[in-house]
């Protein structure tokens, strides 16, 4: 990561649970329909695991995290499920400023379309 981002700068994200990603008709373009949203700040050095309690508690206990990388669509989501996972959604996201919110979908299932 840039030594210029300081290590205890907090990071956050913006979580959807609870709704689905949809086809928008009049643009074509993938949405994230229904549910709630949260936005979450954390410490940048968060493990893999104290994220996923801090989303449990916050959001849903049972979940699968994914994340969509800047400049990409919905239809490209990370799964995010260990420590270097998670830095390398980071880094994605430094590289385009720190000033933006990662964004996390949190799911219970895999939708028949993603297979």
């Amino acid at each position: 990561m840039d030594a210029t981002l300081g290590s205890n700068k907090k990071i956050k994200f913006h979580c959807s649970y609870g709704g689905e990603i949809i086809l928008c008709k009049h643009d074509g373009k993938l949405r994230y329909s229904g549910g709630t949203h949260e936005v979450i700040a954390v410490d940048r050095r968060i493990s893999y695991n104290e994220l996923i309690f801090k989303l449990w508690d916050a959001c849903v206990e049972s979940m699968k995290l994914r994340c969509k990388l800047p400049g990409e669509d919905l239809n490209v989501l990370i799964e995010v499920q260990s420590d270097e996972d998670l830095n390398n959604v980071v880094e994605e996201y430094d590289a385009y400023g720190n000033s933006m919110k990662i964004r996390a979908i949190l799911d219970e299932h895999i939708h028949q379309w993603w297979i």
